[in-house]
């Protein structure tokens, strides 16, 4: 067992928090989510009375991280239902949210991501292409050009899917 003084051992809980944020964010957790996690499991353990030695120190916190964000992913799961429920209904869909087009929505996710987020905008959320430009940073050409050839790629796709239209080109 390592006997460390208490600042050394608060420099230690830093380092920690740093690693265990950076391991969340290597499982796919957002950058935000993998900060306040780890900022509030370090929090937690300065609060408390509770000083554990060096080696139980880091599986304590990995632990505590990784229960901290399964009770976030599930608070959150039941929240986004409960706005679902309550908020839409489906005669406020539109015409693309049902599983019919999850072809469409697999063939848009093997774009590029700058592809991703015109054609999102533009066609899904119903920004204008002025709109779509302010949002995302770019020129309204840049918009219009990456729309262009987020299609003509989109097009290709569902080519090669097997997905077209018989009376129509896509």
């Amino acid at each position: 067992m390592r006997i460390i003084k208490l600042d050394a051992y608060e420099t230690e809980l830093v380092k920690i928090a740093q690693e265990v944020s950076f391991y969340l964010r290597k499982s796919n957790i957002s950058k935000q989510d993998s900060l306040d996690i780890s900022q509030d499991i370090l929090v937690k353990l300065l609060e408390s009375k509770i000083i554990l030695s060096y080696d139980k120190l880091r599986s304590w916190f990995y632990r505590s991280a990784i229960r901290l964000y399964i009770d976030r992913y599930r608070r959150d799961k039941k929240y986004h239902e409960l706005i679902q429920k309550s908020f839409f209904n489906e005669k406020d869909w539109l015409k693309y949210d049902d599983d019919s087009y999850s072809y469409l929505y697999e063939s848009i996710e093997e774009l590029s991501d700058h592809y991703q987020l015109v054609l999102d905008c533009y066609y899904f959320q119903g920004f204008t292409i002025k709109e779509t430009a302010k949002l995302l940073g770019m020129s309204q050409s840049q918009v219009k050009t990456n729309l262009y050839r987020g299609r003509q790629q989109l097009k290709s796709i569902l080519i090669q899917k097997g997905y077209y239209n018989e009376d129509k080109p896509i």
